[in-house]
């Protein structure tokens, strides 16, 4: 185990101000506060992500960096690289990319699964100019899409991991101009093997002086996985480091901490949370397979993977805490975990209880979005969490409840307690999007204080002890999974056919996944639809799989605003009673005499009233109904009840 002793308040001992390698510890807002007293540039050993890389190696080379995981969840090794062997391929990588580049800025595109590689030509490219991971699994026509916004100078991907984007590959570069070099990570030609061509480049020093400082461009990367063509946030070298740095105050900052990284690398949680953590701060990263926690094999042997390995840090998003948690026989007795911190979508009421009550562990919800680097709210690690709440800002960081208007222009602060659109500022703000005019939608103006604030799109509340509570979502997004999925991508597809006259498509919650894409559409006069046939449309209609809509239901009318326009809290309310009469449905056959909707609270309240005096019964189905990111529960209630919706 670290050291948990205290130098002072808000580090950890013996890394305190004016030590060669300081390290932080938040364990409540004082702490935020005391890491506050030194700038924020201070506490990194570098200004770039390859200077604190370059540093992290210096301390110990022989340090094991990273350890790579054989798909399946055997928990054997693949492969592992000592902090000297990762800071030379990387230096490798960048005068590799360096040179191909030429007169060009170098913007180097990822498209690979959990490996080595990845992390090694990430850090090189960054330094070489900037790198664009891409999420391996969305259409060629995407992923064309995005390499052509970037101006790719090179793309680094696989086939040797199943089925990608990168079984099209001749069909993508020939679609992108610009694009003249691919590197394949397992390849059989040694012209294109990624490893095998950097092993013949100069891995001692950089064969260039890098531009890179603290506020350049390093990374373009796709804001929450979303599933329309993607905005891709504009982050600096600064930003990047500095939320590795913080992310380990938050989470472990300690030398000997071993973090399990099961996130995808093309998502902030995997990329900068977990990955950049570990080499600013010189830890070990186990890379949990290439295919990360969609690797059934690696959730069911997740205890003895975390044990063999000595695991003692990770995030995961809910919908893989609850299947851990849902794992028969989990033998997790002397395990070695300290931190689970979990993100992406909301932690639903009863994981948030079930999972510490069988574990042993805390689930400490971390909020914040792709364009502040990561996040900007955590659950301090000296409390129990406060179930609903994102816990306190972050250092160096501000978040405020605020009034914008219909431009995202600031109006107000709002009072303690009193909910607005959530706002953040500090040195994780990102630069903007690469289309730039979506930076409109991010960007406050006239925010407090005259400083640059990003919205992140949801609702919430500040309290006079500074804990965050976010409500609800501003911004209309379906989360599938920790996946952001842009609803105008359903609804396009729907209202383009003549015979749907409206379309809107909201998230359906659900136990596993969060959220699952739900449409509703209004027929155009006269027309006959069949929703069967609507959803197979869709199928082909909409170019990600993940954002297909698992049912499209059809209604006399959609309900919209005095203003026309289409009232989606209505939608979602029917949302809610159709997942809670599916989940009570396998369970129930009687008669549910109505369905109470509760809302304006953090999360909605729901209670399902039923024709039954049988208590016990009213507790399963309760007991059913637990895992929504709703609360529910089950009462007795009569034939004559009325389903309602209290505001």
């Amino acid at each position: 185990m670290g050291s948990t002793g205290r130098e002072s308040r808000g580090w950890v001992a013996g890394a305190g101000p004016g030590s060669p390698f300081m390290r932080g510890r938040i364990e409540g807002i004082a702490d935020v506060e005391a890491i506050e007293s030194v700038p924020a540039r201070s506490v990194l050993a570098g200004e770039t992500v390859y200077d604190c890389l370059a540093a992290a190696a210096r301390i110990d080379p022989a340090k094991t960096a990273i350890v790579a995981l054989a798909p399946g969840g055997s928990g054997d090794v693949d492969a592992a690289l000592t902090y000297g062997d990762y800071l030379r391929q990387s230096t490798a990588a960048a005068n590799l990319f360096h040179h191909l580049a030429g007169d060009r800025r170098s913007v180097v595109a990822l498209m690979l699964p959990i490996v080595p590689e990845a992390l090694v030509a990430a850090w090189g490219a960054t330094a070489a100019g900037v790198v664009n991971p891409i999420n391996p699994h969305l259409e060629p026509a995407l992923v064309i899409s995005i390499l052509k916004a970037v101006g790719a100078t090179a793309l680094v991907t696989t086939t040797a991991h199943g089925p990608s984007a990168a079984d099209h590959l001749a069909e993508i570069v020939a679609a992108v101009p610009g694009l003249d070099h691919v590197f394949l990570v397992g390849g059989d030609d040694p012209a294109s093997d990624f490893s095998g061509t950097i092993e013949s480049r100069n891995g001692d020093a950089l064969d260039f002086t890098p531009e890179g400082t603290w506020d350049s461009e390093a990374m373009y990367l796709p804001t929450g996985g979303t599933t329309a063509v993607p905005k891709l946030a504009r982050l600096t070298q600064g930003g990047m480091a500095l939320s590795g740095w913080i992310a380990g105050a938050v989470m472990g900052a300690e030398e000997d901490e071993v973090i399990g990284l099961g996130m995808p690398l093309f998502h902030v949680g995997g990329m900068l949370m977990l990955a950049l953590r570990a080499a600013v701060l010189g830890q070990t990263v186990v890379l949990l397979s290439p295919a990360g926690f969609r690797d059934r094999g690696v959730v069911g042997n997740f205890w003895p993977i975390v044990k063999m390995h000595g695991i003692t840090s990770l995030i995961a998003t809910p919908t893989t805490a609850a299947a851990l948690h849902a794992s028969p026989g989990a033998d997790h007795e002397g395990h070695p975990i300290r931190t689970f911190s979990s993100g992406g979508s909301t932690i639903p009421l009863e994981l948030g209880r079930a999972f510490p009550e069988r574990f042993g562990i805390e689930l400490r919800e971390v909020w914040g979005a792709t364009e502040f680097h990561g996040f900007l709210g955590c659950m301090p690690n000296a409390m129990p969490p406060l179930i609903g709440s994102v816990g306190v800002r972050t250092p160096w960081h501000d978040i405020k409840a605020v009034e914008v208007d219909e431009g995202n222009r600031f109006v107000r602060e709002m009072a303690p307690g009193e909910q607005g659109v959530i706002i953040g500022s500090g040195p994780c703000l990102a630069l903007g999007y690469v289309e730039a005019a979506a930076d409109r939608q991010f960007f406050v103006e006239g925010g407090p204080g005259g400083r640059s604030w990003g919205s992140s799109g949801d609702l919430g509340r500040v309290g006079a002890d500074q804990f965050v509570w976010i409500d609800g979502r501003a911004k209309d997004v379906i989360i599938r999974g920790g996946h952001n999925i842009d609803p105008a991508l359903i609804e396009e597809a729907l209202v383009r056919r003549p015979d749907i006259l409206l379309a809107a498509a909201v998230g359906l919650p659900d136990r596993e996944k969060g959220e699952l894409p739900l449409a509703f559409v209004e027929a155009a006069p006269g027309a006959v639809v069949d929703e069967a046939e609507l959803v197979q449309y869709c199928r082909t209609a909409i170019p990600e799989r993940a954002a297909c809509p698992v049912a499209v239901v059809v209604l006399p009318g959609l309900p919209l605003t005095p203003v026309g326009k289409i009232f989606k809290p209505a939608l979602r309310e029917l949302a809610i009673r159709r997942a809670v009469g599916a989940a009570l449905g396998a369970h129930y056959d009687g008669e549910i005499a109505g369905i109470e909707i509760v809302t304006g609270k953090a999360r909605p309240d729901v209670v399902v009233r039923i024709a039954e005096a049988d208590a016990a019964l009213r507790a399963r189905l309760s007991t059913v109904l637990q895992g929504f990111a709703f609360s529910a529960r089950v009462e007795p209630g009569t034939a004559e009840a009325q389903a309602e919706t209290v505001t």
